[in-house]
């Protein structure tokens, strides 16, 4: 499993109509094979500020089977509009601790 940790700050005063469309971008994103999950979190210190997390089965199910779809282009029609240019992105592995 990999983790994808995006970080995106929304254009002012268009936070609630984000909101709105990333359910609706969230849907789109579950159609791609290998996708696991998503949430999406709103930064309490910083307005306009969202993380959103998405597990997907390998890195390559998001840079290949996802980034490089119609399906992004469809999600960026959604949502890439409310983005200011400073989107943030890195993929995480778990490390499972040693055992004995």
């Amino acid at each position: 499993m990999v983790l994808e940790v995006a970080f995106f700050n929304i254009k002012e005063g268009l936070e609630a109509d984000f909101e709105r469309s990333f359910e609706e971008a969230g849907a789109i994103i579950s159609q791609v094979e290998g996708y696991l999950s998503h949430t999406m979190h709103a930064c309490i210190e910083t307005k306009g500020k969202y993380m959103v997390q998405v597990e997907w089965e390998t890195l390559e199910s998001h840079m290949i089977g996802f980034v490089e779809s119609t399906l992004f282009e469809q999600f960026n029609e959604k949502v890439g509009h409310y983005f200011k240019p400073d989107v943030y992105m890195e993929h995480f592995k778990l490390v499972q601790p040693k055992k004995g």
